[in-house]
């Protein structure tokens, strides 16, 4: 059986193995700013580089369509003249006039679009080429914010199995009736749990305590908890570290 001295001790340890884990577990999951900065910026890189290639792909079949049709309309285009040579009265040329008329106009829009169509490929064009190469020095950046921060990752992942095993070990030394009195106090008052007394008051509520309150903390007589905040107190001059 552990005495209040031992049981408290281990307490005041085990929160403080509990912060650094959880510290460290944040850590192994947020990258840092400049990671976070430079991923972005790639990433968006490579959707506009991605949006563009579609757009491209979208024009160059429009590009065909229209190519296909205009090759058509010349075709009708040549048909009309022809006929137009060869009508003997006004009223069918009238109306070779008016189907070539139209075929004109036709013609006229799709040749249009066509060079709007080209001129749309050819700066798209020079998007993708200037998309696809990453700035030199970006990309260096972005590589060395990367390494520097999987080779920090690795680390964590050291320390962080270190603080499990404390952990286990320190709560095998606890027992289980101290460990789920523990687990009880943390489930309602996580992260301070435990809290050391601030001259006469309490830390973590900043209450002031009673006198006989102050004394049974500084005696380690049995467990003292705060009145008003009911955390865990102890006197941090006799649990540094």
């Amino acid at each position: 059986m552990v005495s209040v001295r031992e049981e408290l001790a281990g307490y005041v340890a085990l929160q403080r193995l509990l912060e650094r884990r959880a510290a460290l577990r944040r850590e192994l999951d947020t990258p840092p700013d400049e990671v976070t900065s430079l991923r972005a910026s790639h990433i968006a890189r490579q959707q506009g580089l991605g949006g563009r290639q579609s757009r491209r792909a979208e024009l160059l079949v429009e590009q065909e369509t229209l190519q296909h049709d205009l090759e058509a309309l010349r075709e009708e285009r040549e048909h009309f003249r022809r006929q137009k040579s060869q009508v003997t009265n006004m009223r069918q040329l009238s109306a070779v006039v008016s189907e070539l008329d139209h075929v004109e106009v036709q013609l006229k829009a799709k040749e249009d679009r066509l060079l709007e169509v080209l001129q749309e490929l050819e700066v798209i064009e020079r998007e993708i080429d200037e998309l696809g190469q990453e700035p030199e020095d970006e990309r260096t950046r972005r590589e060395a914010a990367e390494t520097e921060w999987e080779n920090r990752r690795r680390s964590a992942s050291g320390e962080l199995e270190s603080y499990e095993r404390q952990l286990q070990e320190l709560k095998s030394r606890l027992g289980d009736a101290s460990l789920s009195r523990f687990k009880k106090l943390w489930t309602s008052r996580k992260p301070n749990a435990v809290v050391p007394i601030d001259g006469q008051a309490c830390s973590a509520c900043h209450s002031e305590l009673r006198p006989s309150l102050l004394q049974q903390v500084r005696t380690l007589e049995v467990l003292s908890y705060c009145d008003s905040c009911r955390r865990l107190l102890f006197d941090p001059e006799q649990f540094s570290g």
